[in-house]
């Protein structure tokens, strides 16, 4: 009978066995490496845009914010010519001045923050790209911004229900229109209010004036919060272009 000889395989050792165990692990863990690398390229250059845009957000915020500060200037210094008018005997009252002065002390000029980026940095998770100092800033900022229109609220829902009608009761819309339009006026502006009329709208416009105060001060800590904002981001992006 004819016996076949099966060839010989030659055994590999136990550390060559090692050595390609190894050698599979070093080229998974760099390929791991290589994907984490080109990951954190990729989520940095998306961080620089939103950090590009963001700058753009609170530059517009800041022109804004300076805006307000100076409407609400001059409201204010419009509530002080009616409390300086109306302190005086109802007989020397200008009373196209109040009506006037009125109007301005009855208007709003809300600041309406741009959040559309910092909401997309936080719903995407590319917030976490940023330094601890910047998000905390970047918080910090959005809390004030909500202050700033919960203050802005309170003035706005006292002068739709309190003032406008009390303008409405007792006013001359006709006197009030011809002033907004510049056109001449061609009837008596006299106020034919009684004491206790004449009084509550002078606290009216005086407690105005005191939320206008406030608001102009959560104005100013938005400056302060905006201006450590835009230098934080100067400092780790190329954003002073923008």
């Amino acid at each position: 009978m004819e016996v076949h000889h099966h060839p010989e395989v030659e055994k590999k050792g136990f550390k060559e066995y090692m050595l390609e165990g190894l050698m599979i692990f070093i080229a998974v863990m760099m390929g791991f490496i290589a994907e984490n690398i080109r990951e954190n390229i990729s989520e940095h250059k998306r961080a620089a845009e939103f950090a590009r845009s963001y700058y753009g957000d609170i530059k517009k915020d800041t022109a804004l914010l300076h805006q307000a500060l100076r409407f609400s200037t001059h409201k204010i210094a419009a509530i002080d010519s009616i409390e300086t008018d109306m302190r005086q005997p109802p007989a020397a009252w200008n009373d196209t001045v109040i009506f006037e002065k009125g109007i301005v002390a009855s208007a709003v000029l809300p600041f309406e923050p741009s959040t559309e980026n910092y909401e997309q940095m936080k719903s995407s998770g590319i917030i976490r790209s940023f330094k601890q100092r910047m998000v905390s800033l970047m918080n910090e900022y959005d809390l004030q911004a909500k202050h700033v229109e919960r203050r802005e609220d309170i003035t706005q829902k006292f002068i739709t229900e309190q003032m406008i009608p009390q303008i409405m009761t007792t006013g001359d819309l006709g006197v009030s229109y011809d002033i907004m339009t510049r056109a001449k006026i061609t009837h008596n502006a006299h106020l034919d209010w009684d004491p206790v009329v004449a009084k509550k709208y002078l606290n009216m416009v005086i407690f105005i004036k005191i939320l206008t105060l406030r608001s102009m001060q959560e104005y100013r800590k938005q400056l302060v919060i905006a201006d450590e904002v835009l230098k934080e981001l100067e400092s780790e992006y190329d954003t002073r272009s923008e």
